[in-house]
């Protein structure tokens, strides 16, 4: 009996340091960057050599692999993006808890995650780059399609890009931000999240509300390839 004891001790033993091996090389990496994060510097502030960092992870590469996965898993995860968005709810609804879950993660300290998910959309490394884009846009097709429903524009149809971008913006702007940026630009986090939330609402519903039936009447302008020549232009050719 003891054995075992001893043996499941030996296993949570290793997963507490594995995580710590990788919640250090989570902040690091969110403050020097993928180049200049070396496998050195992760091995002085965690307190363990590269032997540990081989035996949980493979190499730096490999535990940067995890890092990234990590940073999806606390970014508003797959798996707590498909629960909202098949639950049974009216789709408003489903949409608002989409973005609660947003808030709460700008809000709740883990700047790391969120600087090493900018950096990656921002400035790609050669280990994030499509797969970690891809992971990325999973969120974004999920969210398109609630604002499909809502507002009646085809998934297709580029103005439903206008409306995704628009919904999003505030939410990935505050996750981008680091609050130990000058104070003017961070103010908003002195507020408490469920009131700025509010108000985003407001402001993206009556938005959406209006580009939508501006959409169905036919009022919005055209939006053409970026390669295509505009009719006037033509003509002043």
């Amino acid at each position: 009996m003891l054995f075992f004891s001893r043996k499941k001790h030996s296993r949570e033993d290793g997963e507490a340091t594995r995580r710590h091996i990788l919640s250090t090389a989570v902040r690091l990496f969110a403050e020097h960057g993928y180049a200049d994060t070396t496998s050195k510097m992760i091995c002085r502030e965690a307190g363990v050599n590269i032997a540990a960092v081989n035996y949980y992870f493979g190499s730096r590469d490999d535990l940067y692999r995890a890092v990234l996965d990590d940073v999806h898993e606390h970014i508003v995860n797959e798996r707590e993006m498909a629960v909202i968005t098949s639950a049974d709810l009216p789709v408003r609804e489903k949409l608002e808890r989409v973005l609660d879950a947003y808030i709460a993660t700008a809000y709740n300290g883990q700047s790391w995650y969120a600087r090493i998910w900018a950096r990656e959309l921002m400035a790609p490394s050669p280990l994030g780059g499509v797969d970690f884009l891809t992971s990325t846009l999973s969120k974004e097709r999920s969210i398109g399609s609630l604002l499909s429903e809502l507002t009646g524009i085809p998934r297709e149809d580029p103005a439903l890009q206008s409306c995704i971008i628009t919904v999003m913006a505030p939410y990935l702007l505050m996750l981008c931000v680091q609050r130990d940026m000058a104070r003017t630009l961070t103010t908003v986090f002195a507020y408490r999240q469920e009131d700025v939330n509010s108000h985003f609402k407001v402001l993206l519903f009556a938005a959406l509300q209006a580009f939508a039936e501006q959409y169905a009447q036919g009022g919005l302008p055209p939006v053409r390839a970026a390669e295509e020549t505009a009719p006037e232009e033509k003509k002043d050719a």
